[in-house]
């Protein structure tokens, strides 16, 4: 079975909106049941409504990890701009700059004077 990063991008995506759905949804009941002081059906949802949670974050550090492989890859042909990398990737813009903001942070890549970014020579 083969895999594009679209694809993979897409499941995540899903993924991370259904589990807001879930959470937003178990959190609702969970204050419903609680407001007609049913204390173990309240516990029920809001058991279910920290689990979704977890599984969001955890999509959404998985969609971060996938961001920053991407951009580490683009960035191996050589430095680009923010917009040009965004493009070549066929990631949105806003998802190459945090993960931009990330990899500056952790010092996988450097700003250039014309503002492009590159790899960190090693």
């Amino acid at each position: 079975m083969t895999t594009n990063l679209n694809n993979s991008r897409r499941g995540l995506r899903h993924a991370a909106v259904t589990f807001i759905t879930l959470t937003a949804l178990s959190g609702a009941i969970a204050v419903t049941a609680g407001l007609r002081h049913d204390g173990a059906w309240a516990a029920v949802e809001l058991a279910a409504c920290g689990v979704s949670a977890l599984a969001l974050y955890r999509v959404s550090k998985l969609l971060d990890a996938d961001a920053d492989r991407a951009v580490l890859t683009g960035l191996a042909s050589g430095p680009a701009p923010v917009g040009e990398l965004a493009g070549d990737l066929g990631l949105r813009v806003a998802v190459v700059r945090l993960s931009l903001t990330r990899l500056l942070n952790s010092g996988q890549v450097l700003q250039d004077e014309h503002g492009g970014f590159r790899l960190l020579d090693r």
